[in-house]
C-alpha cells in the first residue's frame, strides 16, 4: 500500500501542525478526505486503525450513556458488515493517568465484536509496537475490535503540542519511525474522532504513513451537515471561563458572516475592559482584573484585554454589534451593576438576560439568513444560584428555533446546559465536540483534516 515518502511526510506533517498555513475551506478539505465506503473493498479480515472519540467521563468507574460512544456505532457497524479488524486508539484528558479500561467495559456493552483490552501496547524504547499488541491484532476474527489503553501515555503522542518550528526536523524523523512501527498493526486508517481537534501524533502524523484513510461516518456528517451551515451564523452567543475562546471568536468576527454577537463569562470580562479603554473609560471587571489573582481561572490578563480590543476594533469595521453584559450576580449572590476590585461575577444579572433575549429576538425579525451559533454557559449553571442566566440564554434558543431560525450549539457545557433545562430536540442540532467547531467556525485549520487531505492527495 502507498505511504508518503520522506520529503513528502515532512511537508505534510509541517502543514498538518500549523506551520504552513492554507486557506482552504472546510467544504474543499472535506472533498478532498476519502469517505468511509471509499474503504468498503479492503479485504475481509484487513486490520484498520481507528481513532475514536474515547473521551468520557466516569463516575466512580461507571460510565453511563454518552454520545461521543454512541457516535462510534456506524463506523464500527460498517467494519463489522465488511469483516475489518479494529484497533480502537483514543484518549482520556489531557495526561496519560485516565485509564481507557472503563471506557472499554461500557463498549463491550453497546457494540458487538468486542476483542481484548491491551494496557502495555507500545514500546517506546524500542519504537514497536510491544509483542502483546502484536498477537492482541493477530487475535481478533473479521468484525471484531480491540481498544488499546490511553495513547496519552506515550510521549510521542503529546510531543507536538509545545513544539516550535525549529524542532520540526527532529520530530519528523522521530514520528516517522514511530508511524512506521504503527504499520505493524494495520496500514488503513480511519479518523472517526471529531473532538480531536490538539495536534496529537495519533490524528496529526500516524496518518501520513498509512496506505489510505478516510473519515468516519459520523464525523463527516457533522462536518457535512451541520457545521457547514453553522458557519454562515448570524447570531453568535459566547460565553465561558477560556479566554483562548477569543482567538476563535475573533476569527468569526473576521469572516464575516456574524452581524449580533452576545457575549458573557470571562469573555465579556476582557470584551468589557477593552471597550471601557476604547471609549476612554474605566470599565470595571472586578475581581478578574487584579493582578493579584492571576492564578485564579477567572482571572483576566493585559493580553487578553489587547485581543478583545483588536476584536472590537474589527468587529467594528464589519458593521457586527457586541452585546456585553450591563448587570452580574456576584459570588455573593447580589446584582451588581458595576464589579468593585474584590467582586467576581458569576452570572449575568437580570437585566442582561432580557437585553440578550430582545438583542437575538430583533435580530431574527430583520435578518434573512436565519442560523444562530450558541458555545459555552452564561454563568455556574451547576449552582443553582447562578444557573438563571443560562436557563434564561436556553429559553432564548428554544423561542428563536421555534421561530423558525437554524439553532446550532457547541460541545461541552453548552450541550450539557441544553440537555439540563431543556431538551436537544429544542435546537437544529448540539456538537458534541465544542472546540473543533469553534475552530471550523473561525476557519482555523484543523490538524487532523489536513493530515487526512495530505494522505489522500499526495500518498
Amino acid at each position: 500500500m502507498p505511504q508518503l515518502h520522506s520529503e513528502t511526510f515532512a511537508g505534510a506533517l509541517r502543514r498538518a501542525a500549523g506551520f504552513d498555513l492554507a486557506q482552504v475551506g472546510i467544504e474543499e478539505r472535506l472533498a478532498q478526505i476519502p469517505s468511509l465506503e471509499s474503504l468498503a473493498d479492503l479485504p475481509e479480515g484487513t486490520p484498520v486503525w481507528i481513532r475514536a472519540d474515547l473521551d468520557v467521563a466516569d463516575h466512580d468507574g461507571v460510565i453511563g450513556d454518552d454520545p461521543r460512544l454512541a457516535s462510534l456505532h456506524e463506523t464500527l457497524e460498517f467494519g463489522r458488515q465488511h469483516g475489518w479488524r479494529m484497533l480502537l486508539i483514543g484518549h482520556r484528558g489531557r495526561t496519560a493517568d485516565k485509564t481507557l479500561e472503563y471506557v472499554y467495559q461500557k463498549l463491550r456493552t453497546l457494540e458487538p465484536g468486542c476483542g481484548p483490552f491491551i494496557k502495555d501496547w507500545f514500546d517506546e524504547r524500542a519504537e514497536t509496537l510491544t509483542g502483546i499488541a502484536v498477537k492482541g491484532v493477530e487475535s481478533l476474527q473479521p468484525g471484531q475490535f480491540l481498544v488499546f489503553e490511553n495513547v496519552r501515555q506515550y510521549d510521542f503522542e503529546r510531543r507536538l503540542w509545545t513544539a516550535v518550528e525549529e524542532q520540526l526536523p527532529l520530530l519528523t524523523d522521530h514520528f516517522a519511525r514511530i508511524a512506521a512501527a504503527f504499520r505493524q498493526g494495520a496500514t488503513v486508517y480511519v479518523n472517526d474522532a471529531i473532538a480531536s481537534g490538539n495536534k496529537d501524533f495519533s490524528t496529526t502524523a500516524l496518518p501520513l504513513a498509512m496506505g489510505r484513510v478516510a473519515l468516519g461516518a459520523y464525523a463527516r456528517r457533522e462536518f457535512a451537515e451541520h457545521a457547514v451551515r453553522a458557519r454562515d451564523a448570524g447570531l453568535i452567543s459566547f460565553s465561558g471561563m477560556k479566554l483562548d475562546k477569543l482567538k476563535q471568536l475573533h476569527g468569526i468576527v473576521k469572516r464575516g458572516s456574524a452581524k449580533v454577537i452576545l457575549a458573557g463569562g470571562s469573555l465579556a470580562m476582557a470584551l468589557r475592559r477593552a471597550d471601557g479603554e476604547i471609549r476612554g473609560e474605566e470599565a470595571s471587571i472586578g475581581a478578574a482584573g487584579n493582578a493579584e489573582n492571576k492564578d485564579e481561572k477567572a482571572y483576566v490578563p493585559r493580553s487578553a484585554v489587547e485581543r478583545a480590543r483588536q476584536l472590537l476594533v474589527d468587529a467594528a469595521e464589519k458593521g457586527v454589534k457586541v452585546v456585553l453584559p450591563v448587570d452580574f450576580v456576584t459570588l455573593d449572590g447580589s446584582i451588581a451593576t458595576d464589579l468593585g476590585p474584590d467582586q467576581w461575577q458569576r452570572d449575568i444579572g437580570p437585566a442582561t438576560r432580557e437585553l440578550f433575549d430582545r438583542e437575538a429576538k430583533a435580530w431574527a425579525e430583520t435578518s434573512e439568513r436565519k442560523i444562530a451559533f450558541h458555545n459555552g454557559v452564561m454563568g455556574q449553571f451547576e449552582n443553582s444560584g447562578f444557573a438563571n442566566g443560562t436557563i434564561a440564554l436556553v429559553q432564548t434558543l428554544k423561542d428563536l428555533h421555534e421561530a423558525g431560525v437554524a439553532v446550532y450549539v457547541g460541545g461541552g457545557e453548552g450541550r450539557a446546559a441544553l440537555e439540563r433545562f431543556a431538551s436537544l430536540d429544542d435546537v437544529t442540532h448540539a456538537f458534541t465536540a465544542g472546540g473543533t467547531i469553534l475552530k471550523c467556525l473561525a476557519d482555523r485549520p484543523l490538524p487532523f483534516l489536513e493530515a487526512l487531505a495530505s494522505q489522500a492527495t499526495e500518498a
